[in-house]
């Protein structure tokens, strides 16, 4: 879920790091001419807060807002669709452009933002050279992306994605340019205006999708809806930044050519270490799903002439693990908006080497993001197979275990990422960069050994089906028709009944990836700040993994209830068992002491109330 969710902390945490000499000096005279009264000082740091927070819930709710959104694309259309290969169709494609179009829109939108945060007065030149840019580097890569198509689509051995691959192409030319506007706000600290540009594609990207599916359009209307909603959101953004950019003659101090050229160049240099971090993070999230795909497609030489029934097995596939991969990731969405709060300070903190300061803004980040994510993600592991017969028809069992076994990946991933932009945020991005690739290159080569050898072993044990083309006379074709369909049904049972095996190995790998990248960046902010997770937090984690694990054991959910029950009623039990072990969970946090009168304090801070009180 989230795959088009364009906002990262990268902005923040790398805005101090790649400053110019002048934006330096700038900040040194600032802070020469700043008051020395403690009372000014202690109120600045206040506005400093309240500003921050503000800033962090407007478009945290914008972010909400792109969460509900997705839950009902992305665990709706499993349903709307009414088959899990149509629902793995749309997932493949919509991934495959994702993984493209997160490299585009994140490089542009966080590269317009640094520049223009960097130098407002110049906002509106720096907007047109960036279109300028986009010309350049955003048109041609969608021409490539829609001309090599047919390639992308023989790698998944599935020729029959290419039309609506072509036509997801044009999602990365609306992005590319809409995320120029987006960088312009966010730049310019107009965090309401993005926040309204974010909640209207949101809105319109999910009745566009849904809409068209309900209305009978398959997943070609899905892809179109997505297309459609991406080229309205460009325009309406387009149109609002260049009226505000004629209203507003203070931002529209013109750039000399040298400067030009060196904006330019700082813009593409900037571009490229966030389109390759971008590229891996975003590898990471989607080379098990992408390698499953291609694998399970595959057909071996004894099985010619199956080619259209491996298509199908292998969208099956994609569609279970893609409905499991959505609920897995919804932990580390939480994440991302915690993360826009912290880095800044993690930035700033290493900028005036307090590396006592920065350990400690390491240490709460951990503990905040352990407690979010291990929650959320603990009654998931307990509930897996009640949450897909309570969404989904009973054949989406077959991912039951994969989705356990990646609600547990997601903790991992999800503080990676978080150490990984920590890195970032205390000026070295290359080594994020890094140990992001070497996470994407371990998923990919596990992923591919782990589901080859399955696929390896699942033909081995069909070599006995014959496939051979029916010939002779009119009785004898149809005789032979008939005992082809036989053939293919006796293939299909067995291999449809593999699939958990395939997508347990495809988790397991990803599993060892993540838990790989997390141990690689814990290990350098270790050796930089001597800084790691609070392992007390950790253990009364563990804690309430017990506890939980006891109510699991107390409440059994069988699927078969759902026959009994009914879908709703049985959907409604799981929700009220998963909302009472959250309670307890609550519970034995509070009365293990994790949370203290200060994580309060924290909160009341964040939402301007603390100020008050203290004026008070």
């Amino acid at each position: 879920m989230g795959a088009d969710n364009i906002d990262t902390p990268w902005i923040y945490a790398t805005r101090e790091r790649f400053s110019t000499a002048t934006d330096r000096e700038r900040m040194s005279q600032d802070t020469e001419k700043a008051p020395v009264d403690g009372t000014k000082s202690v109120e600045m740091d206040a506005d400093a807060v309240k500003k921050t927070g503000r800033g962090f819930l407007i478009i945290t709710a914008a972010k909400v807002w792109f969460l509900l959104t997705s839950v009902v694309i992305q665990i709706g259309l499993p349903i709307f669709f009414g088959s899990a290969e149509k629902f793995g169709i749309f997932k493949i494609v919509t991934e495959s452009i994702s993984l493209i179009n997160m490299v585009m829109i994140t490089g542009t939108l966080h590269a317009v933002s640094k520049l223009v945060s960097e130098q407002p007065e110049r906002a509106n030149a720096l907007v047109n050279l960036a279109v300028k840019m986009q010309f350049l580097l955003g048109v041609p890569i969608a021409a490539l992306y829609f001309w090599f198509s047919p390639t992308i689509a023989q790698g998944f051995n599935d020729p029959s994605l290419t039309p609506l691959l072509r036509l997801s192409a044009l999602i990365i030319l609306f992005y590319a340019f809409y995320a120029i506007f987006v960088g312009y706000f966010n730049g310019l600290k107009q965090f309401v205006r993005q926040a309204t540009l974010d909640f209207t594609f949101s809105t319109v990207k999910m009745i566009g999708i849904v809409g068209l599916v309900l209305l009978g359009f398959g997943v070609t209307g899905a892809i179109a809806g997505f297309v459609g909603a991406a080229g309205f959101i460009c325009l309406m953004a387009g149109v609002w930044v260049f009226y505000r950019m004629r209203k507003t003659e203070d931002l529209s101090r013109p750039v000399e050519s040298t400067e030009a050229k060196e904006s330019l160049k700082r813009l593409l240099g900037y571009l490229v270490l966030i389109m390759v971090y971008t590229f891996a993070l975003n590898g990471v999230m989607r080379v098990d799903l992408f390698v499953l795909k291609a694998i399970a497609g595959d057909v071996p030489a004894h099985l010619v002439g199956m080619e259209e029934l491996f298509v199908l097995m292998s969208n099956k596939f994609a569609g279970f693990y893609g409905a499991v991969l959505n609920i897995a990731r919804i932990p580390y969405q939480g994440v991302i908006a915690v993360t826009f709060v912290i880095f800044p300070l993690i930035s700033e903190s290493t900028f005036q080497q307090d590396k006592e300061q920065t350990r400690r803004y390491i240490r709460e980040t951990f503990r905040y993001c352990i407690l979010l994510i291990g929650v959320v993600a603990l009654l998931l592991v307990f509930n897996s197979d009640s949450i897909i017969a309570g969404l989904y028809s009973p054949d989406y069992q077959q991912a039951a275990v994969a989705l356990s076994i990646l609600s547990v990946a997601i903790i991992f991933f999800a503080l990676f990422y978080v150490a990984c932009t920590m890195i970032i945020g205390s000026g070295h991005p290359v080594v994020a960069v890094v140990i992001m690739g070497i996470s994407l290159v371990v998923s990919g080569i596990f992923n591919y050994l782990f589901i080859r050898g399955v696929h390896d072993e699942t033909m081995k044990g069909l070599e006995a089906v014959d496939v051979a083309p029916p010939s002779g006379d009119a009785m004898q074709i149809v005789a032979g028709a008939v005992e082809v369909g036989k053939a293919n049904a006796d293939f299909a049972a067995p291999f449809l009944i593999e699939s958990t095996t395939y997508m347990q190995w495809a988790a397991v790998a990803t599993t060892i990836a993540m838990v790989t990248g997390f141990l690689l960046s814990l290990a350098w902010l270790w050796k930089r700040y001597g800084a790691a997770p609070p392992w007390a937090t950790v253990g009364r984690v563990l804690l309430v993994t017990v506890v939980l694990w006891g109510i699991d054991q107390l409440i059994a959910l069988p699927v078969e209830m759902v026959t009994e029950f009914g879908k709703i009623t049985y959907l409604a039990m799981v929700l009220a068992k998963m909302t009472a072990m959250g309670i307890v969970a609550l519970g034995v946090l509070f009365a293990s002491r994790e949370f203290t009168a200060t994580d309060w304090q924290r909160v009341q801070a964040v939402i301007g109330k603390k100020k008050k009180e203290d004026e008070s």
